[in-house]
């Protein structure tokens, strides 16, 4: 999803209200958008800002609940109130109007950008940043760094109605991880913003989000492969082929990050022992009890090759390692090329001091039984 598609459908312009108004005005338009809708109409503010989002907010009963639902929290008024506009001061009143009217972001944030010294201007530059294009997300970046840094405390207990749901601190990461959940992790224009931003502090905040993000999509993932109740081999396959579709991307994209920053290694051999562990323990059921053929050799193999390749700590490792070459019909300490493939010429040197056909090693194979953990 794109962040203006999930700007779009903020609850706030839902229910047709400014992220600082209070649930009174909430809870009265919601009270007028049911009159409307009994007698077959919908009701318009201009805060829909239709002119920028070309598509009208969704006022149907259902959705309707769902957002004063969604705002009936501080916590929920808050994560929303990120992505939204404000309307306190005369500049918001008036900018908000010519955007409404002409749906032009740029000029329309150049006239907050007079009063930079302000909460609100600030809320609402943010805002158009967001909406304008990929280009604009840096800057989007800074404004927030600059929002929530000076004028955290005000910007909580404006969304938030008075309550104090989260510290100044905590501001910076909550937005960011906001980011990452509404684009489901495709953040390949936000990694270039927070690259240009070339801020040491952002980077790792961001790094430290885009990890917790595949931390627990991964986690998800295992949880429903540990769940799932299987009765045939075949089923202890498709159990880790899932596992394994699910979480490679996120594995991967975590991988890289661990490069960059160290930090996250703890975080990372958790969770990716963890999942390689337990696509391992399926892979074994699945060869054990079926019967011997190259397909099953070669589903076999490209699940424990997954599990070498992401396995984080030596001992896990070695345990591929042991079960890909008792797949192979290889010594059990034979060396492997990090994607978990053979030394081609230690192969080939194997065959020649076996000096056995392949039936030879079908046989062998066909005998052997890996360890179940």
């Amino acid at each position: 999803m794109r962040i203006k598609d999930y700007i779009q459908n903020n609850p706030y312009r839902v229910m047709g209200v400014a992220s600082n108004e209070s649930s009174d005005i909430v809870s009265s338009h919601q009270s007028r958008m049911k009159a409307y809708s009994a007698i077959g109409k919908t009701v318009c503010y201009p805060i829909d800002m239709n002119k920028v989002f070309e598509v009208e907010p969704k006022r149907n009963m259902e959705n309707i609940s769902s957002c004063l639902a969604s705002l009936s929290s501080p916590v929920g008024r808050l994560l929303n109130g990120m992505f939204w506009f404000m309307n306190i001061t005369e500049t918001d009143a008036k900018a908000l109007v010519a955007l409404a009217q002409n749906g032009d972001l740029l000029s329309t944030r150049k006239i907050w950008e007079e009063n930079q010294q302000n909460m609100s201007a600030l809320q609402n530059q943010l805002v158009c940043c967001l909406l304008k294009d990929p280009r604009s997300y840096s800057r989007a970046l800074q404004t927030a760094n600059l929002l929530y840094s000076k004028y955290g405390d005000e910007f909580i207990s404006t969304v938030c109605n008075g309550f104090s749901v989260i510290t100044p601190s905590e501001l910076m990461p909550t937005f960011l991880s906001e980011i990452i959940n509404s684009t489901d992790g495709d953040c390949f224009w936000w990694d270039k913003a927070v690259k240009r931003m070339d801020d040491e502090h952002i980077s790792h905040l961001w790094a430290d989000v885009k990890a917790n993000h595949h931390v627990k999509k991964m986690q998800e993932a295992l949880n429903v492969a540990k769940t799932t109740e299987y009765s045939k081999p075949e089923e202890n396959y498709k159990i880790a082929r899932q596992l394994m579709k699910c979480t490679e991307r996120h594995l991967k994209s975590m991988k890289s990050l661990v490069d960059r920053f160290p930090f996250l290694l703890s975080r990372y051999a958790t969770i990716a022992d963890s999942v390689c562990e337990e696509i391992l323990n399926q892979e074994i059921k699945y060869y054990n009890r079926s019967i011997w053929t190259f397909k099953l050799k070669n589903k076999a193999l490209e699940l424990e090759r997954f599990c070498y390749r992401y396995a984080a700590t030596v001992r896990f490792k070695e345990r591929c390692k042991l079960n890909i070459n008792i797949t192979l019909g290889r010594n059990e300490n034979a060396p492997l090329f990090a994607n978990g493939t053979p030394d081609r010429l230690l192969l080939e040197s194997d065959q020649k001091k076996r000096n056995t056909a392949i039936y030879g090693i079908l046989s062998a194979l066909v005998n052997r039984h890996k360890t179940e953990y």
